[in-house]
């Protein structure tokens, strides 16, 4: 499965943190918005490393 982050600062958090997207930034034709799309697997640990960090 897919994850597609729109957040910037989350998708480099990920990419600090060692999990690569599996294709170059993309943007939403419907709202423009930019996104990073990172395997559901490869996140897991490091989705549970930004919901926990200090902010």
């Amino acid at each position: 499965m897919k994850r597609y982050i729109y957040n910037p600062f989350q998708a480099y958090f990920y990419i600090q943190n060692g999990v690569l997207p599996i294709k170059p930034p993309e943007v939403n034709p419907s709202t423009d918005r930019i996104f990073y799309t990172f395997t559901d697997e490869e996140t897991k640990e490091v989705y549970q490393l930004w919901c926990n960090r200090k902010h």
